[in-house]
């Protein structure tokens, strides 16, 4: 008796959605929140296919994101759809919970958890799957999840999430029961607060210029914007003594002020594919050259600052890599005295087959040389603990000086890797003798999961940069 009554309950339920469920979700909370009310009708239309909704803490994303597929499960008998977060554990010890909480509110029970396969399964047939969408080196392109088919599903905060997650799933949502109901090609919700990242150039960005492109919709809600948050929330939220946190996550400030270790501002480092300006001139060759595994081996082309073409190696042999140094000297007819690898691991024995320019990480800065256009008494003088600082340093002044341009063809989880390992380039602690220093690979590599190998191939471009004398024998 009691599963009829439950039964007959939802039904209900899914006749409000037909209705127009946010009309029912906002009864339901006593008022109306309006910018989730917003996001609901963006979210049961006919144009959007995904939407970015938050950019503030406390407007309300999670309760939206779990009514959203709650009842679109109830809705649509046999649809299947995900929830998906950086990290499978927090997303079970948050946002899952904020999902029972919103089924108690709302009288469903009839539903079951499997917490060994990471889905929930309603009575009608429909389910949700709990994603974790962390990178890994092992499977950059998420191949993971390339044979699933979803019909819709929610990215929890997408701010932390890489840009090839999203780019994979939006290929499996609109693939399951789609046309039964009427759903379109499928929509991909995300949330989250402001970061400087993908959902900074794909939302924020261009909705602010007024250019995002059709379909694409972005909601920004605070907690002012919530009539239901909890007392004392917005309290905790004014008492962040960090200025950078308290503009992010109370205000929404999306144009927060960097790190101030960060070498690069964010918007500079987004304007090297833009900066069409940037004239071409004197060609050149740097190779990154894997040392382990897991490190991919790069090599750029560049004419002046303006990289041209670029090939990269998952796994490299090093007869490949020469032979791909040689074939771009030859298309682009570029000398070896203008060709630089790096020398550690493999790039040794690179740098002695194609008589190239070899760099040495933790060699000695280099004083550049004296020209007519650089007096010696205009040479900068800072004292940078090895050449890897002075470089970085130097590629960092390029970047904010708008001077570097990446003219490739390059994907956007490339440009999304790219600015990710430009945005690391950090000052570090100094030593006693007041050194610069940059934070170093390791510490870098933990943070982002992977080797800064774009970093380390623009890196070396600026060695070019120092009037060096070529004084080298290569045995010719």
């Amino acid at each position: 008796m009691e599963t009829n009554i439950i039964l007959n309950k939802e039904q209900i339920y899914t006749e409000a959605f037909k209705r127009g469920f946010f009309d029912f979700i906002t009864v339901s909370q006593n008022g109306k929140h309006l910018k989730q009310e917003a996001a609901l009708k963006k979210l049961t239309d006919d144009e959007t296919f995904d939407l970015l909704y938050g950019g503030a803490a406390g407007g309300g994303k999670s309760f939206l994101g779990c009514c959203w597929l709650l009842f679109m499960c109830l809705s649509c008998p046999g649809t299947t759809w995900f929830i998906g977060r950086e990290e499978l554990k927090r997303l079970k010890d948050s946002t899952l919970l904020t999902f029972f909480k919103v089924c108690k509110e709302f009288g469903i029970t009839s539903y079951s958890f499997n917490g060994q396969m990471n889905y929930i399964q309603f009575f009608n047939g429909s389910r949700i799957s709990l994603l974790d969408l962390k990178f890994l080196p092992s499977d950059p392109l998420y191949e993971r999840y390339g044979s699933v088919e979803y019909t819709g599903g929610w990215i929890e905060e997408a701010g932390e999430v890489h840009f090839g997650a999203f780019d994979t799933l939006k290929t499996r949502v609109g693939r399951n029961l789609n046309d039964k109901y009427n759903l379109g090609r499928g929509k991909i919700f995300l949330t989250a607060n402001p970061k400087k990242n993908w959902i900074y150039t794909y939302y924020y960005k261009p909705s602010i210029n007024s250019e995002l492109e059709a379909g694409r919709v972005f909601i920004q809600a605070k907690i002012v914007d919530n009539p239901f948050k909890e007392s004392g929330y917005e309290a905790n939220l004014n008492a962040i003594t960090d200025p950078i946190t308290r503009a992010r996550l109370r205000d929404g400030n999306w144009e927060y002020d960097d790190d101030p270790t960060a070498l690069c501002s964010y918007d500079n480092i987004i304007s090297i594919f833009k900066n069409n300006h940037v004239q071409k001139g004197v060609k050149y060759i740097t190779a990154d050259i894997a040392r382990f595994g897991s490190d991919k081996a790069r090599i750029a082309v560049w004419e002046g600052w303006v990289l041209v073409e670029q090939v990269s190696f998952a796994i490299s042999a090093q007869t490949l890599i020469q032979d791909t140094i040689l074939a771009l000297r030859v298309k682009y007819s570029i000398p070896t005295k203008n060709c630089i690898a790096d020398e550690d691991g493999l790039g040794g024995g690179i740098v002695d087959n194609c008589a190239i320019l070899g760099f040495v990480n933790n060699s000695t800065p280099i004083l550049p040389k004296e020209t007519k256009e650089n007096p010696l008494n205009k040479i900068k003088a800072e004292n940078y603990a090895n050449l890897q600082a002075q470089c970085i340093y130097g590629l960092a002044e390029k970047i904010n000086e708008n001077e570097f341009y990446v003219e490739c063809e390059l994907s956007q989880s490339d440009k999304e890797e790219i600015a990710l390992e430009l945005s690391w380039m950090k000052t570090y602690k100094t030593d006693d003798e007041r050194k610069l220093r940059v934070l170093p690979k390791e510490k870098v590599k933990e943070n982002i999961g992977h080797s800064p190998d774009w970093r380390d191939l623009f890196m070396m471009r600026y060695y070019f940069e120092l009037n060096i004398p070529r004084e080298v024998d290569f045995g010719w």
